[in-house]
C-alpha cells in the first residue's frame, strides 16, 4: 500500500518537476529572445515593434522618409494673381535623411526589461516617441529651388507701381490703377519656410506670406496718389449753374474735362481757358450792347442794341469761377457786374413795354399784351445834338414831383421815369403840342416829353425794369414816309391833266412835307399841354432835384 502511494507521489513529483522545467525553459527562452528583440506591445513613433530587432525598427523608420515629398506652392509665375504648385522636393533631391535613428532606438531598447517579457502577454504594451532631426544638403536644396520657373527672369512678371489713369470720359474722373503683384520668387527669402517644412516633415508649404516676392514701391493706398486723384476729381465734379442775365447754362463736365488735367502728376486748371470762356459768355449773354431784332408796331424789323442791364466784370468773374472749380463747388451763380445796384435786365422785352417811334414822334404803350394807349411825343432836339438815343432800355426808377435841372434849364415834372442815365419819360406841361416836326428845332434835351394824362397813366403801369424801346427808322424804311410818298405819287398820277406849263403840281397833296427823312408836319395840340407856372410847384424841395435831359 505504501509502495503504491510512493509510486503516485513519485509520478506526481515528476510531472510537477517536468512542468517546472518546461515553464522555466519557456521563461528563459523568452528572456533570451528579448535580449535582442523588442518586447511585444512596444510601439515607437506609432510603429508596432513587437518581436523586432532594433536594426529592423531602424530600417522601417528610415524607410518612411524615402516616400516623403514636400510640395511648395506660391504665385503662378505667369499669372501672379493665381496660386500654383512651384515645385516638389524629394529626399533624393537633397540627400534628406533622419539623424541618429539607431541611437534613439537603441536607447529605448536598452531601457526595456527582458525578464518581464511574460507580462506583455496580457498587458497593453508601451508607446515610445522621440523627436528625430532631419538632415539634408543646403546647397542641393538651393540648387533645386533656384531651378524652378518661379525664379526665372524670362518667365516671371515684375511688380508694377500703382499709378493714376488717363481721364476716363465715362466716369468723368481719374482713377488710381492698382499696383500689380510680381511673380518672381526670391529663393533666399523663401528658404527658411521651406527648411522649416522639411524639418517638420510637412507635406505642403505655401511661401506667399514669407516676403519672398518683390512688392511695388507705390501701392494703391499711397497717400499722395490718393490725394492727387481726390483733388483732381473734386475739380472735375464741380457744377456751376449760371443764370447769365436770363440765359441759363451749367459749367460742368463738358468744359471741365477740357480745362482740368494732370501735369506731371499735379492737378492743373487751365485758368487762361476759363478767362476766355468768361469773355465769350460775356460777349454772347450780356444783354448790354447785344443786338436784338425788334418788330415795330408798324411791322418793320429793326436791329437795336440793348443799352441797359448789367455788364459782366470778366476779371472778377473769372477769378470767382476759378475759385469755385477748385473748391469742387456745386452751386448756382450770377456773373459779377461792373456796376452795382444796376437794374437787372436780360434783354427780353416781353409783352409790356413802351415803344417810342422817334422818327414819327409817336409812342405805343403795351401792357400785358394789350395796346393800352398811344400818344404823340416830343423827343430830343435834332439841331442841338440833343437827339434822343435809340436802343432798348429799362426804367431805372420812377418819382413824382421832381425838378429836372441842366445847363440853362430848370423844369418841374409830375411824373419822372428815367431809363438811360439822365434820359427819361416825363410830362411836359410847358408844351402846347406834341408830335409832328417839333423835335427838329424845338425838341427836348433828350428826354421823351409826354402829355400829362398820358404820363400819369404810364407812370401807374411801369415799375423798375420796365422795357423802353426807342428807335429811328432807317432811310427808306419808315412806313409813314413810304405811305405818304405812295399817296403823293398816286395824287400826282391822278392830277396829271392839271399840271401847269412849268410842271408844278397843282393838286391838294398831303398835310405835311418830308424833310431829311423825317416827318415835318406842324404837330398836334396836347390835350393837357398848359404850362405850369413856377408858383404852382407847391411842395417841391431841393432834396428832390435831379439832373436830366428834359
Amino acid at each position: 500500500m505504501k509502495s503504491k502511494k510512493k509510486i503516485v507521489l513519485i509520478v506526481v513529483s515528476s510531472i510537477l518537476l517536468l512542468l517546472l522545467f518546461a515553464v522555466g525553459g519557456v521563461y528563459f527562452y523568452g528572456v533570451s529572445r528579448y535580449q535582442s528583440q523588442f518586447l511585444r506591445g512596444t510601439r515607437i513613433n506609432g510603429i508596432d515593434c513587437s518581436d523586432m530587432a532594433p536594426s529592423d525598427v531602424c530600417t522601417i523608420l528610415d524607410s518612411q522618409i524615402s516616400d516623403y515629398t514636400l510640395e511648395v506652392s506660391g504665385r503662378d509665375p505667369r499669372n501672379p494673381e493665381e496660386k500654383a504648385l512651384l515645385g516638389t522636393i524629394t529626399p533624393s533631391d537633397i540627400s534628406l535623411c533622419r539623424k541618429d535613428t539607431a541611437l534613439l532606438v537603441g536607447q529605448i531598447f536598452a531601457a526595456q526589461n527582458p525578464y518581464q517579457w511574460f507580462k506583455m502577454l496580457w498587458e497593453d504594451g508601451q508607446d515610445f516617441s522621440f523627436e528625430q532631426e532631419i538632415t539634408f544638403e543646403p546647397e542641393q536644396l538651393a540648387s533645386v529651388v533656384g531651378g524652378w520657373e518661379a525664379c526665372a527672369n524670362g518667365v516671371t512678371i515684375d511688380p508694377k507701381d500703382a499709378y493714376i489713369s488717363d481721364y476716363l470720359t465715362e466716369n468723368n474722373a481719374y482713377e488710381v490703377v492698382p499696383d500689380t503683384r510680381g511673380s518672381r520668387m526670391d529663393s533666399a527669402k523663401a528658404m527658411p519656410a521651406i527648411e522649416k517644412a522639411l524639418y517638420s516633415m510637412e507635406k505642403q508649404v505655401d511661401i506667399e506670406d514669407t516676403g519672398c516676392y518683390n512688392s511695388a514701391r507705390i501701392t494703391a493706398d499711397n497717400v499722395e496718389l490718393c490725394r492727387v486723384v481726390e483733388q483732381v476729381n473734386s475739380w472735375l465734379g464741380a457744377s456751376i449753374h449760371y443764370n447769365w442775365y436770363g440765359t441759363e447754362f451749367t459749367v460742368g463736365q463738358e468744359q471741365l474735362s477740357n480745362w482740368v488735367s494732370l501735369q506731371d502728376g499735379t492737378p492743373t486748371l487751365d485758368e487762361e481757358a476759363v478767362r476766355e470762356f468768361v469773355k465769350e459768355a460775356k460777349k454772347q449773354y450780356d444783354p448790354y450792347g447785344h443786338q436784338y431784332v425788334f418788330r415795330t408796331s408798324l411791322g418793320v424789323d429793326l436791329k437795336l442794341k440793348c443799352k441797359s442791364g448789367w455788364v459782366t466784370d470778366p476779371e472778377k468773374e473769372s477769378e470767382e469761377l476759378i475759385a469755385l472749380i477748385k473748391e469742387g463747388a456745386v452751386t448756382d451763380k450770377q456773373p459779377v457786374s461792373q456796376t452795382e445796384n444796376y437794374v437787372f435786365f436780360d434783354g427780353t422785352i416781353g409783352d409790356s413795354y413802351a415803344e417810342v417811334d422817334l422818327s414819327n414822334q409817336h409812342m405805343y404803350f403795351y401792357y400785358k399784351g394789350e395796346l393800352l394807349l398811344e400818344t404823340d411825343v416830343v423827343s430830343g432836339d435834332m439841331l442841338t445834338s440833343h437827339a434822343t438815343p435809340e436802343g432798348i432800355y429799362v426804367v431805372t426808377f420812377k418819382q413824382r414831383d421832381r425838378i429836372l435841372r441842366g445847363p440853362g434849364y430848370e423844369s418841374f415834372v409830375h411824373f419822372w421815369m428815367p431809363f438811360y442815365g439822365g434820359y427819361g419819360m416825363h410830362d411836359a406841361m410847358w408844351r402846347k403840342a406834341f408830335g409832328g416836326s417839333i423835335f427838329l428845332e424845338n425838341g427836348s434835351h433828350g428826354c421823351v416829353n409826354l402829355p400829362l394824362k398820358k404820363a400819369e397813366t404810364i407812370y401807374g403801369c411801369v415799375e423798375v425794369g420796365f422795357p423802353v424801346v426807342c428807335y429811328y427808322y432807317p432811310q427808306g424804311k419808315n412806313p409813314v414816309e413810304n405811305a405818304a410818298l405812295a399817296a403823293a405819287g398816286a395824287a400826282e398820277a391822278g392830277n396829271a391833266g392839271t399840271t401847269g406849263a412849268n410842271g408844278e403840281l397843282t393838286g391838294t397833296g398831303g398835310t405835311g412835307a418830308e424833310t431829311g427823312g423825317v416827318q415835318t408836319g406842324t404837330g398836334t395840340s396836347g390835350e393837357d399841354g398848359e404850362r405850369m407856372e413856377p408858383g404852382a410847384q407847391g411842395t417841391i424841395t431841393e432834396d428832390n432835384e435831379i439832373r436830366g435831359q428834359w
